[in-house]
């Protein structure tokens, strides 16, 4: 993707401030992982959903080993194929053992290619305009169209109630009703417990004892409608920020227990096309690993890591193996992007500021080697970099010359 000058610097003043993954653009700042994503690419999004599969990975680090950036470069990637694309920060806000609490924060976290809004309206507007699109003949448009909405509760989705209820939302969004979209919304992003709800779509009340099965089911449903409405398919990331998963062991097993039972409803589902893809912390991983009903599901086939090439493996592991050259990496990629952008403006050359990055990235390696390095490094040379776009020269040779300069190099 490309970005604006403006939202470029807007970027930059936010990792300056927070060190953290901006939401939009993280694709342009990537480095390291290329590989990676080609063959996530190739494997899943073209290979398994053409034919209709489901699939789940574990992207693996510690505190700021990039996992967000990560998820949020990979989502980039899937939404230029095509792909519907949703993020879910599991905090401690969000209870992962209650299903129906995960599906409405899938939900309302859903984007679609082309659209910069998130959730179920967008989602349903984006269907539309797929059904629309290859219809050159207006006249034929309508009937179409409608032909399409109505067989959508003949489809064999996983909760046959889920279609019906997307039927009547995409008919009264043709004919303009807004009270009739609007309480189809609600029920679709999972207010299913709601008795005058539920009459007025003359549908079935759900007890919340049964929310757990019923959220599941409406997420595999969601995926088959995305892929029936001509996407290529769904990437669902979820990222544990700030050990959001951390509880007690006896909520732990429980929390494992609820990702075993979801890994194994993705497991038989056809037509859904669609990746869950996790990111967690090393130690949350060695308690799935303790986890007999999890063993099998993160060990990888014949043994082989990802790392050594083989794409199926369920763990992706991200922990950094040299810290210099990774923060230069960073430095660099920033210093890349903001000479594309800023070259003509600045009096300076792109080697100058390799070898300024290159010492901020030592120096924030002797101070101490710890996760949060990376966050730094980000911070830092954002900082720098905003620095000398608003003065136009280094600072850092106010007080010391090229030579001093690129001797950090060395």
């Amino acid at each position: 993707m490309d970005i604006s000058k403006d939202t470029f610097v807007s970027i930059l003043e936010r990792m300056a401030t927070y060190g953290t993954a901006p939401e939009e653009g993280c694709s342009v700042f990537g480095v390291g992982y290329e590989n990676v994503f080609l063959k996530l690419k190739n494997k899943y999004l073209i290979e398994q959903f053409r034919r209709g599969m489901l699939s789940e990975k574990f992207v693996v680090g510690p505190f700021g080993s990039g996992k967000t950036h990560f998820l949020r470069h990979f989502m980039e990637i899937a939404r230029d194929m095509d792909c519907v694309t949703a993020e879910v920060i599991l905090n401690k806000d969000i209870d992962f053992t209650k299903s129906l609490i995960v599906y409405g924060e899938i939900v309302r976290g859903i984007r679609t290619p082309l659209y910069r809004e998130h959730g179920i309206q967008t989602l349903l507007q984006a269907a539309l305009d797929k059904a629309c699109s290859p219809i050159s003949d207006s006249s034929m448009k309508d009937m179409i169209v409608h032909a399409w909405i109505k067989g959508l509760d003949r489809i064999d989705f996983k909760y046959k109630t889920f279609g019906v209820v997307v039927k009547k939302a995409l008919l009264a969004k043709l004919n303009e009703d807004d009270v009739v979209f609007d309480s189809c919304c609600r029920w679709l992003e999972g207010d299913i417990n709601d008795r005058s709800l539920a009459k007025e779509l003359n549908v079935p009340k759900i007890d919340a004892g049964s929310n757990n099965l019923y959220a599941k089911n409406m997420m595999l449903s969601l995926f088959q409608f995305i892929r029936h409405a001509g996407f290529n398919g769904t990437v669902v990331c979820f990222d544990e920020a700030e050990q959001g998963l951390s509880v007690d062991k006896k909520k732990t097993e429980k929390i494992l227990s609820m990702l075993q039972a979801g890994i194994n409803a993705i497991a038989d589902l056809q037509n859904g096309s669609a990746m869950l893809m996790y990111a967690f912390t090393p130690d949350l991983v060695e308690k799935m690993k303790s986890f007999a009903a999890l063993q099998q599901r993160i060990w990888s086939p014949s043994g082989c890591s990802f790392a050594d090439g083989n794409v199926l493996a369920p763990l992706i592991d991200l922990t950094i193996r040299d810290p210099l050259q990774d923060l230069r990496n960073i430095g660099r990629k920033l210093v890349s992007v903001f000479f594309d952008k800023f070259g003509g403006e600045v009096q300076t050359s792109k080697d100058k500021l390799f070898a300024c990055v290159d010492k901020i990235a030592s120096d924030i390696l002797e101070k101490e080697i710890s996760s949060s390095n990376r966050r730094d490094m980000v911070k830092n040379v954002c900082s720098f970099l905003l620095e000398v776009l608003e003065t136009e020269q280094i600072y850092a040779a106010a007080t010391a010359d090229d030579s001093d300069i690129y001797e950090a190099e060395v």
